[in-house]
């Protein structure tokens, strides 16, 4: 059977909640608070030694003639070492470099040599300034003032406000780390390609990124994130924010909106080694905006397509003089509908309120915390599940099977966290980041089972769901050198709780005729409980991490982790209770060889380990998965341009597998065996250019499942996915200010049955963007699907066909002040 969409066809999904959960905090922070000990212990007489041989400690740097600014980048990657300066003094200037074994202050000198900028070095904070009365190269007092404009900041390795390339990077090692040293396909989408292609969730953020295969269920109101990395389901196992966790259960899960975040990070391949619970495929991690030392105050509105209007403000800066206290605050309102539309005229909503504060204080150069904070509500028009068997009937046509008066959905969702941040010298540092969370979701929806005499038999369905969670992970990190080998060694201690209560429920609904469909008649909210349970959750990892470098070139990164996971859960309809208690190591092996003119080949192993939480529609739990990886592929980072290009081979297998489907639920399927190669470049040149480009081929197979299964291709993962993104920005003359953007992205086929019965057509989509920025305002137009190609994203069978993302249109206002 193939599927292609040759007319027009409403498809959706929607799910929602109700009230937030009311659980006992004070019973995790003690736990929490007990495990900041551990973390940061350390000898001390190991610092004090530490400390003394800082000043005089020597580091082999190979820092090229370029531009000063991308210079003091690669200073700070190198060192770790936080650079505060006014973009202001360093733009249009040149650095001479630094090469040879040298201290940290012998070699910025060298790097500032002749810039007529001077310096001041304390304790791991460096803040720049222009000359004054001291000569180039000379160390201020102590106690300098920090200057408003911070360029490199935290594990950013560089702001990603300003270039499609992030040179660095937290999230692979937990570590501030170059990319081109970590043996791992690693993308960041940084806040300026957010901005240029204006996403409007975080799925169209990872669409220019390779190994995801994303909205495999086309727009969904709910605001879920349906996201494939490399042939595997990653939306409720490897959805993380801030190197946290986002628990979920069932159909609950956290949501992020894409306006409260500075960028996204997506490893692909296993890295439970250091997180624990994550799948073969990889994780995607959402930072979301810091507070910041320079006042900076943003407000838009934006208007679109299917009547979609929001507002969203942006605010940051200093509390008070010193500016020891930073404050942020992001708030989105967005009233509107989605694509989709009942034969009635009924439009289906698209809801949304998020705000989201942040504090952070920072006593001294060493020291720092940020308190932030989340609540969110979604109301839309719930599921709405299509009839698109005309695809498959050509006498039939395309509806919509839920009822505008029943379907409907509401998520409630509220989170408070921090991260801390000490550096004790110039060896050790200790972190420890929390968040706490509660959801509740509530759907109603109407679904389509099969024809009947009459018409479309339907059954309306009841999700109740509520669950709250706490995720902590503590760390401590050395920066130490054996002879003329560096170490940055990493241990860490995490924990994670989750407490969930789902019930379900479903009753027949009345036939629908296709023909001449009505809606209105009254659907009484379904009372058979055909799934009720409580699940609890508890999990604690113990792990540690070496980044070894020798002769300059070599970089050997071992990892290893133990997991211990307690999983209670209580079936309310046959009052049964199953409990799993599970110990499991995972580990990881890579090495990195940089050449001096830029390019790093890569080999490395992995492995990964998640619990599958939730259960079939029989209540059976499911076993944890567990997977491993090879990974060979080679780095390139131009030392002459701003660009960094990746290539990647990789082979998987992956056992004890859930599929998810959204009419049977979750399914266990077994063993699945993934393999596949992936290519992607960013290039920013300074004279306007932005270049975002990927291609990916995965081979996803059953190799363990019913005998009719096996060897058949994953479902909804595509063999070949190709993308381009090119922008040109005016920096001068009559047009400067305006911006040119456009991409095309290429899908291939792909299944959307086990079976491999259902096959579903590629498509190719064409985007652009255009911009013009007039002092303190910048007026935008982005269009999604520029031609408005009608497409299925798959389809689970006759009944159950998603229709692809419309094109949309969405103008942007922007004030800054």
């Amino acid at each position: 059977m193939r599927v292609d969409m040759k007319s027009r066809t409403q498809t959706g999904r929607g799910q929602g909640s109700q009230a937030l959960l009311k659980t006992g905090l004070s019973a995790h922070l003690l736990a929490a608070s007990a495990l900041v000990a551990v973390a940061a212990f350390a000898p001390s007489t190991v610092w004090a030694q530490a400390a003394a041989n800082s000043q005089v400690q020597r580091t082999s740097f190979d820092i090229a003639a370029q531009p000063l600014s991308k210079a003091l980048v690669q200073y700070s990657n190198k060192t770790g070492v936080q650079l505060f300066f006014d973009a202001n003094i360093v733009r249009g200037k040149n650095s001479g470099g630094a090469q040879g074994s040298l201290t940290r202050s012998e070699a910025l000198g060298r790097i500032l040599s002749g810039s007529g900028l001077t310096y001041s070095l304390r304790g791991n904070t460096v803040t720049i300034s222009a000359q004054q009365s001291v000569d180039a190269g000379a160390v201020a007092p102590d106690g300098s003032l920090l200057l408003d404009t911070i360029t490199v900041e935290g594990n950013s390795g560089s702001d990603t406000s300003r270039s499609v390339v992030v040179e660095s990077s937290g999230g692979a090692t937990k570590t501030n780390t170059p990319l081109i040293e970590v043996p791992q396909s690693v993308s960041v989408v940084s806040r300026k390609q957010i901005e240029m292609q204006n996403a409007q969730s975080v799925t169209e953020m990872l669409r220019y990124v390779p190994g995801v295969s994303i909205e495999t269920y086309g727009p969904d109101p709910k605001g879920y994130d349906w996201i494939f990395m490399r042939g595997f389901n990653a939306q409720s196992t490897s959805s993380y924010q801030n190197g946290l966790r986002q628990l979920s259960n069932s159909y609950t899960f956290f949501r992020t909106d894409p306006y409260e975040l500075d960028s996204i990070e997506v490893l692909r391949g296993p890295v439970s080694s250091l997180y624990g619970q994550s799948d073969a495929g990889g994780l995607v991690n959402r930072v979301t905006k810091k507070p910041q030392a320079e006042a900076s105050h943003e407000a838009s509105v934006e208007y679109g397509s299917f009547n979609r209007k929001q507002i969203g403000v942006d605010l940051t800066g200093p509390v008070n003089e010193d500016k020891t206290l930073l404050y942020r605050l992001v708030g989105v309102v967005r009233k509107g509908n989605t694509q989709f539309e009942y034969s009635n005229g009924d439009e289906v909503k698209d809801d949304r309120y998020m705000i989201a504060p942040s504090l952070t204080w920072a006593p001294d150069a060493d020291t720092s915390l940020t308190v932030s904070g989340q609540l969110l509500r979604d109301d839309s028009g719930g599921s709405v599940l299509p009839a698109t068997i005309s695809s498959l009937y050509p006498n039939y046509p395309n509806i919509l099977v839920g009822d505008p008066d029943f379907n409907r959905s509401v998520q409630k969702q509220g989170s408070i966290g921090y991260e801390f941040e000490h550096h004790i010298n110039d060896t050790w540092t200790v972190k420890q980041n929390l968040r706490y969370g509660q959801v509740s979701f509530l759907l109603d929806n109407v679904l389509a089972l099969g024809l009947g005499p009459t018409g479309i038999t339907r059954q309306a369905r009841r999700f109740d769901e509520n669950m709250s969670g706490l995720v902590v992970d503590n760390q401590a990190i050395a920066e130490f050198e054996t002879g003329n080998i560096s170490h940055q060694a990493l241990f860490g201690l995490d924990y994670s709780y989750s407490d969930s209560d789902v019930t379900q429920y479903r009753d027949p609904a009345p036939t629908l005729n296709p023909f001449n469909p009505s809606y209105g008649i009254p659907i009484s909210v379904p009372t058979t409980v055909t799934q009720s349970y409580r699940q609890k959750y508890n999990q604690t990892g113990l792990y540690a991490q070496d980044q070894i470098k020798f002769n300059d070139n070599w970089i050997v990164t071992l990892g290893g982790r133990y997991d211990w996971l307690d999983l209670n859960s209580h079936n309310r309809l046959d009052s049964s209770d199953t409990d799993q208690s599970i110990g499991k190591f995972s580990g990881r092996a890579g090495i990195t060889y940089v050449t001096p003119w830029g390019i790093a080949p890569y080999v490395s192993y992995s492995e990964s380990f998640v619990p599958n939480l939730g259960a079939d529609n029989s209540g059976n739990t499911f076993d944890p998965s567990e997977g491993r990886q090879w990974e060979v592929g080679v780095k390139y980072q131009p030392k002459e341009i701003d660009a960094l290009f990746t290539l990647a081979w990789f082979d998987i297998v992956k056992s004890n597998v859930v599929s998810y489907s959204y009419i049977d639920g979750p399914q266990a399927t077994g063993e699945v065996h993934s393999r596949g190669l992936e290519l992607e470049g960013k290039v920013d040149l300074s004279y306007g250019w932005d270049f975002v480009g990927s291609y990916t081929y995965t081979k996803a197979e059953i190799t363990e499942d019913a005998a009719a299964f096996i060897g058949k291709q994953v479902t909804m993962v595509p063999e070949h996915q190709a993308s381009a993104w090119l922008n040109y920005t005016f920096n001068s003359g009559m047009l400067e200010g305006l911006s040119l953007g456009s991409g095309v992205r290429y899908v291939g086929a792909s299944y959307g049955d086990k079976a491999n019965t259902i096959k579903v057509d590629g498509r190719t989509l064409v985007d652009a963007g255009v911009s013009y920025k007039y002092k303190d305002m910048t007026f935008q137009v982005n269009a999604t699907n520029l031609f408005d190609k009608k497409y299925f994203t798959t389809c689970e069978d006759a009944f159950s066909c998603y229709e692809g993302d419309r094109r949309s249109v969405i103008g942007r206002v922007k004030v800054s002040f």
